[in-house]
């Protein structure tokens, strides 16, 4: 029964007695919302490293996630036994699977990566997704991070993301999908606890509603402790955020090439055998091309990764270190943030301009220190009025990219 209403009072408002049995409408409602409250406090998870053996932890219902261990982040790695073996191809395409990836028989769980259109169109994009409202994440006094390996083989990834896709569908640097869209409210991320080693962000959120960040170390990023676009409602405090990692490996080339690697890889299957030239040089097959690709990337991870030296008058190494290595460790991209807060879309243009849909943001005993940046000026080439970017919205680096200017 619902109970009316005349001049803003309700019939509860006129009679002097109602049976015990009778219900109203906001009874119902207040009862439901209790049993869903306790429902979510009494729904306990403990997380450790065997939930994070083969992809990112998708939190699809209410409760509270502790950890119970350190965690180190290293999804679909190969087997120590493939590392081993003689010819080892960290970024091979001619495999049953591609390493770090989503494989094939997890494109229910992680679509997009062959598709080319999904939410992990770019592979794993965090480690924790929440998706769904009323969670609550607690560190527990743990550290969680990205294992050396896949930080280098993933260049973008947050540790944390609250939603189901690291954009919003219409942005970004791929075709997200327009379902499956899902931003939360009421989430709780909470230490004492450390999150470390990322290559962009530690916590990232878009439209998050309600959000209380707190007590928590957060430093090694490559971009961002915290990223906050078109929040409303946030409370961040006793947080200590910094330095960012100054030992950033690669240019941002290398997080487009490592991106492009399942394209590579069609592209190798379906057009292999046809031959290009390039003028001044030998005419040569798609294959050849993909694979040297391959090379260079191979050798950019076992520098890094097994301190393996090259001859510096090998040409491939000088193309390789030239096209991909970072020679100062520092972000070479437009910007460095301990905490973002930003409207709506993407922090990448209109910096410090957008600021609908954020309001009501807190902050209390925060510390930020020790962010670097050392932006690299690129030569910018249009079409028209239209700057010429690849299938990965980026902007093509001429003077990295030729031998002759």
């Amino acid at each position: 029964t619902k109970a009316a209403r005349y001049d803003g009072k309700t019939v509860l408002d006129f009679v002097d007695y109602v049976d015990p049995l009778i219900m109203f409408e906001d009874d119902y409602e207040d009862q439901e919302e209790s049993v869903d409250d306790e429902a979510c406090e009494n729904n306990i998870h403990y997380l450790s490293q065997n939930d994070f053996l083969y992809g990112t932890y998708r939190i699809q219902e209410c409760g509270e996630y502790i950890f119970t261990e350190d965690i180190i982040l290293n999804f679909n790695a190969p087997t120590e036994e493939e590392e081993n073996a003689p010819g080892f191809s960290p970024n091979d395409i001619n495999g049953d699977r591609l390493y770090w990836f989503p494989t094939e028989q997890q494109m229910d769980q992680y679509p997009g990566l062959f598709s080319y259109e999904g939410s992990y169109s770019l592979g794993f994009f965090a480690g924790i997704t929440v998706e769904c409202d009323d969670v609550v994440i607690n560190l527990n006094g743990f550290k969680y991070e990205m294992d050396k390996r896949f930080y280098l083989q993933q260049r973008f990834f947050s540790l944390i993301e609250m939603a189901t896709k690291p954009f919003l569908p219409h942005q970004g640097a791929s075709t997200w999908g327009l379902t499956d869209v899902f931003y939360p409210d009421n989430v709780e991320i909470k230490g004492p606890g450390t999150l470390g080693r990322t290559s962009h962000h530690g916590i990232h959120s878009n439209h998050g509603t309600n959000v209380y960040i707190h007590d928590l170390d957060i430093k090694d990023f490559d971009v961002a402790g915290i990223g906050c676009n078109a929040c409303k409602y946030t409370t961040i405090e006793n947080i200590v955020v910094g330095p960012q990692n100054s030992d950033i490996p690669t240019l941002g080339r290398f997080t487009h090439s490592r991106a492009f690697i399942p394209r590579l890889k069609d592209l190798n299957k379906l057009h292999g055998d046809k031959e290009l030239t390039f003028y001044g040089r030998e005419t040569q097959t798609v294959s050849e091309l993909c694979q040297r690709m391959v090379n260079q990337m191979d050798m950019i991870y076992n520098n890094y990764i097994n301190g393996q030296e090259y001859d510096e008058a090998d040409k491939e190494w000088a193309a390789a270190k030239k096209l991909y290595k970072n020679p100062t460790g520092w972000m070479d991209g437009g910007t460095s943030y301990g905490i973002s807060i930003n409207g709506e879309g993407a922090a990448v243009v209109g910096i410090g301009t957008r600021t609908a849909n954020t309001n009501n943001i807190v902050m209390s005993n925060v510390e930020v220190f020790g962010i670097y940046n050392q932006m690299q000026e690129k030569i910018k080439f249009t079409v028209g009025i239209y700057t010429s970017r690849g299938i990965l919205f980026d902007v093509t680096d001429w003077i990295g990219l030729v031998d002759q200017y």
